[in-house]
Order: structure tokens, then sequence, then C-alpha cells
């Protein structure tokens, strides 16, 4: 078969040459990665980027074209299927273009619906089931389904290095959306949190927050100098945060707040959900939030929950009011997580890449 990805714009608000690569395995976008993965060795590919001129033959069946404008571009490259990454409208002209190829649509966040222009697609991947739900009553001849959503595996990976922070916050302050004014307002002074991103100006923080500005491929070995991972965006914005598989596959737990849109029971495996319920009945207010805290990990309760626990489990879901506390209990039972297990047997690219390929399967039979 012969795959077409729609992947975007040239970067114009920095320098191209951040996303051009010599060597397929060197690419850090998951995207594009994910793309191969879908391929199969009789197949042949080509991704394409609008707003440039460039074109690069990775592997015999994988090629990456910049082209000035999709609208004028002629090719006698015909697809099978073509992978719609975002739904821009400079993609509208090809898909037009070629009216016998499967199509697929993915768009994260407030665009997680194809936008006005164009809807005849296959199939629509969705991250959480709400939005399953949602595009499904809107777009009824489509197949819409929740999918795997990998990290990049070349980029992604544990590294054996010193643990200096307990927790990792992943998390640029130029997006309003990532959860700083709640992380950096409510983070308990014993917690050493690490925020890879700017920080927001407009919070102060204590001795016990550093903010790292951190290069893609310098991600994987600032993530793995903390313990767990935290998850905090405004789940009316975004859906599931690249940095969620990201940090499961550097192999950290994760802590979630509990309406962040995304796969839950796909990417959170509990060590056990008792926790949870039980530090909803005894953090009750505000006013005696920490006191109670300081108590409640007195209670032998958790050493007979701990002792019941999976140890392969990934990580938790939890309120707002609960949340500091969930991060304490992971970081004292991180012996009962083993997130990057987990990763490679179930979120890796590669099951990623054939997840995709049997929903092409399923509509083409």
């Amino acid at each position: 078969m012969k795959f077409l990805m729609l992947r975007g714009q040239v970067p114009q608000d920095r320098n191209a040459k951040e996303i051009m690569f010599d060597k397929r395995e060197d690419i850090d976008d998951v995207w594009s990665q994910l793309f191969f993965a879908m391929l199969e060795d009789n197949d042949s590919s080509e991704l394409w980027y609008w707003g440039g001129k460039r074109t690069k033959k990775f592997t015999e069946n994988f090629t990456e074209r910049w082209v000035p404008f999709f609208e004028n571009y002629e090719t006698e490259f015909v697809p099978d299927v073509i992978f719609c990454r975002g739904g821009f409208q400079e993609y509208h002209t090809i898909l037009k273009r070629f009216p016998k190829a499967v199509k697929i649509y993915y768009g994260a966040g407030n665009r997680f619906l194809p936008q006005p222009g164009f809807h005849d697609y296959d199939i629509i991947l969705q991250d959480s089931p709400e939005q399953v739900e949602i595009c499904k009553a809107q777009f009824p001849k489509a197949l819409t389904t929740l999918y795997v959503k990998p990290a990049a595996d070349n980029v992604f990976y544990p590294i054996d290095c010193k643990k200096d922070f307990d927790v990792c916050f992943p998390a640029n302050a130029s997006q309003s959306f990532k959860g700083h004014n709640f992380v950096y307002s409510t983070v308990p002074k014993n917690i050493k949190l690490l925020n890879l991103g700017n920080r927001p100006k407009r919070y102060a923080h204590g001795d016990n927050v550093t903010s790292l500005r951190s290069s893609r491929t310098g991600m994987a070995k600032n993530i793995s100098r903390c313990k767990v991972g935290i998850v905090a965006v405004n789940s009316r914005v975004d859906s599931c945060p690249r940095v969620i598989p990201e940090m499961l596959a550097c192999g950290i737990p994760i802590i979630v707040l509990d309406d962040v849109r995304f796969w839950q029971s796909k990417y959170i495996v509990s060590a056990n959900n008792s926790w949870a319920d039980d530090a909803t009945d005894k953090l009750t207010n505000k006013k005696n939030f920490w006191s109670t805290i300081i108590r409640f990990w007195q209670n032998r309760y958790v050493v007979s929950v701990a002792d019941s626990c999976t140890k392969d489990a990934t990580g938790e879901l939890t309120s707002q009011e609960n949340f500091w506390s969930t991060v304490e209990m992971v970081l004292n039972h991180l012996e009962y997580y083993n997130p990057r297990k987990y990763y490679e047997e179930n979120l890796s690219l590669d099951h990623a890449g054939k997840f995709i390929r049997e929903k092409i399967d399923e509509i083409s039979v």
C-alpha cells in the first residue's frame, strides 16, 4: 500500500533546521516516527510539509517532502491511505484530489473534531472516551476510535542518573493551560520540583522549585532526574498531553488530574485505587489539609494497602484536593511501579503503529 501523511507547516517561528534530519533514526517528531511504524516491508510512503522546499529519502519506502503550497503541488504519488495530523485547511485540496484513499484524521485538544471544509474521513482517532462519543454523534459514518498515543521511542527512554528531584513537571508556561497556576501555588515546600519549560514570571516560587528549559533531545535525561511526573493541564483545552507517554517511556510513574481528557484505563494502572478513596474520605477541607496528610502517613493503613499492590503500576489519577497527598504516596511506594515495562508492552511506537494499521484493515475488508 501507499501511505501519505500530511504533517503540517514548516516552522515559521523558529529555525526550520530544527526539524531537518539526515537519518530516520534521529527524527524527534513522534508523528513521523509513528507514521514509519505503520509501514510494512512492501509499503511505500511519503510525508509532506507545506511552506518549504526539501526532499529527503530516509529509507527505500519512506520519503519526506517540503513543498511551497499543497494547492498546486503536482505529484505522481497516488496514496491508498492519507493520514492527516491536525486537519488544516491546506490539506483539503489534497484530500479531495484522491477520493478513493482511506482518510484518517487526528487533532488534539480543541481540534479533536474534523475542521470545517472537509469531513469525509474514514477513521477518526480520539484521545478520550468523551471525545469518541461527541465525534460519533457528529460523524456517524466514520470509524471513530480511541488510539494509542506513543512517545518517540528514539528520544524518550530511561537514563541511569542521579535522582535530583522528587517531581517532574514538563510544561511550558507560554501555554497558560498547562497547570502552572495550580502547581506553583500549591506545591509543598518539602517536595523538590523540576519544571521543564518556561517559568511563569507572575508566580514566585521557593528554593524547592527549579525551572529549566530543555532541548527535546535533553528531555529524557531531565525526566530521568526525577522520581515521579505530574500532569495538570486544563482539560477544556488539551487532550492526552504527549508528556503522559513520554514520562512513562522514561520509566517514571505519573500522577494525573482526574479531569484530564485521555484514555485513562489504557495509560494508568493504579497501584491501589483505595488510596485515593481513603484520601477523599480523610481530606475534607483545605484548612487542615496538610495536618491531615501527616496523620494519614502515620496511619498503618498505607502499609497494609501497599503490601497488596501490583508491582507493575504506571501511576495514579487524583483530584486537585488530593493531588499532592497522592504524589507523596507514590514517592513513598515507588517499588510498586514499573511504567517502562508497561510502556514497552502496551504503548510503544510499534504497538501504536500496529493499532492504526489494524483499524485500516478493519474498514478495508
